[in-house]
């Protein structure tokens, strides 16, 4: 299955449109695979179950959380809310929505603070990550890692793609709309880039731990 994946990685691209499709479906059926191999994760231990109940407790009290307003202050309190949900472990494999309950908690809080987009991306994959290692899922981990891979060469041909469009603009003025919008979409792409490169860095930083 290693080597299919490797496999994939190097066919090349395929049309954009068709691009998250294809990859999708690819995505599927490596999980129905690992799925069937990794079935004994269904089975939950007392620790997990005990984990499981706190997660639980720990869920009510954030989504009870009221802000004080202090960017800083409220940043720092859900920052340690976070942190004292990725200590307390993993919980058992058919309870593992939880997590999906806690991200859409911090979906909330998130959007009721000034943070930028980047940011606010970076600060919930750190949870997403956690939640991974946290069930020992290197199947999880090993799709995102592919995943977040495809995006960023996507991205980069993207870019490149744009930044040639101009050159059918070249006696066209700056200030003309079509221009500035192939400019402002270049800028978008690259903001987006950096971001996907930063997940990138702190995905391969927790695989090779």
């Amino acid at each position: 299955m290693k080597k299919i994946q490797e496999d994939w990685k190097h066919i090349g691209h395929v049309p954009h449109k068709e691009s998250d499709k294809v990859w999708k479906q690819f995505k599927k059926a490596c999980n129905h695979y690992f799925d069937r191999l990794h079935a004994d994760k269904n089975k939950a231990s007392e620790e997990e179950l005990a984990n499981y109940e706190a997660k639980s407790a720990l869920l009510e009290k954030i989504s009870a959380l009221e802000l004080s307003g202090d960017h800083k202050a409220d940043l720092k309190l859900i920052k340690s809310k976070i942190a004292e949900w990725k200590e307390i472990g993993k919980v058992p494999y058919n309870k593992r929505k939880i997590t999906q309950k806690f991200n859409k908690v911090l979906d909330g809080l998130f959007s009721k603070l000034d943070l930028g987009r980047k940011e606010k991306e970076l600060i919930k994959f750190d949870n997403k990550l956690n939640a991974m290692v946290n069930r020992d899922d290197e199947r999880k981990l090993r799709n995102e890692h592919f995943f977040i891979s495809k995006k960023i060469q996507e991205t980069e041909d993207e870019i490149r793609q744009l930044e040639n469009n101009l050159g059918f603009f070249h006696h066209v003025d700056e200030d003309n709309p079509l221009v500035q919008d192939v400019h402002k979409n270049i800028t978008q792409h690259k903001e987006q880039l950096e971001v996907w490169k930063a997940k990138l860095s702190k995905i391969k930083e927790v695989r090779e731990e």
